[in-house]
């Protein structure tokens, strides 16, 4: 497997949980359950961003 297909493919499973990430989010009645599923979606974002720019580079 190739660079780009690796980075590919963590790239839609990465969205793919941050999808999930979203709906528990939404679906929690506890403020401090919901910040933490927005902390985690916000670190997932960082790391597709990571990866959008190195896809950019290949």
């Amino acid at each position: 497997m190739d660079e780009k297909m690796m980075l590919t493919y963590n790239q839609a499973s990465l969205k793919m949980i941050r999808n999930n990430l979203h709906v528990y989010a939404m679906e929690a009645s506890d403020p401090v359950a919901q910040n933490t599923y927005h902390e985690s979606m916000m670190k997932i974002d960082d790391i597709l961003s990571n990866i959008d720019l190195k896809l950019k580079e290949i």
